[in-house]
């Protein structure tokens, strides 16, 4: 047992030779400079909040940099600029969208909004950086209207909770405000 052993390792060791001789000369290859990693945004297909926004939550406030793009090209797509744009950061409710002053027709704003009003936007906010927040009122009064729905239409607590993957007492606390948001809901 001791020569099979033996020979297995001179055999590897040949092996190792053998590969040196034959990369021997020849140039080393250089690692190329590293690329930059720059996802593309998601592709958004839907704009659910966006719908909400325009139509059942049109009394909804929203934040006040929203509501200032809301007057340039309507509620419905300053909320899918909202939606359509990636956090930036560490902080999940914040979104940076830089706005160009020579709008392109395949631009993913356009894309988005549509090419008229992304037009709107770069003449009346042209080489900004916009901070849009995640209109968090808006997204509650989405949740809220999505449970009621559900609990009109007969389904339990746990039902509405495990469908819109929340915890059961936040379906809950969305319930007990129920009164409020009927209200206050178009």
């Amino acid at each position: 047992m001791g020569i099979v052993e033996d020979l297995k390792h001179e055999n590897a060791n040949l092996r190792k030779l053998l590969d040196q001789a034959q990369r021997a000369g020849q140039r080393q290859p250089t690692p190329s400079a590293p690329t930059l990693f720059q996802p593309d945004l998601p592709a958004v297909v839907r704009y659910p909040l966006a719908e909400f926004a325009a139509e059942r939550g049109k009394n909804v406030p929203l934040p006040e940099s929203v509501q200032e793009i809301a007057e340039v090209i309507g509620r419905r797509n300053a909320v899918r600029l909202v939606e359509g744009t990636r956090q930036t950061g560490g902080r999940k409710w914040r979104r940076q969208l830089y706005v160009p002053g020579d709008m392109k027709e395949d631009h993913r704003i356009a894309a988005m909004i549509g090419v008229e009003a992304a037009l709107l936007l770069s003449k009346s906010h042209a080489h900004c950086i916009l901070e849009l927040p995640s209109c968090h009122g808006l997204r509650k009064a989405y949740m809220a209207d999505h449970a009621l729905r559900q609990w009109d239409a007969g389904a339990s607590i746990s039902e509405i909770a495990q469908e819109m993957g929340i915890e059961i007492k936040t379906a809950q606390g969305l319930l007990d405000q129920a009164d409020y948001w009927r209200n206050r809901l178009g």
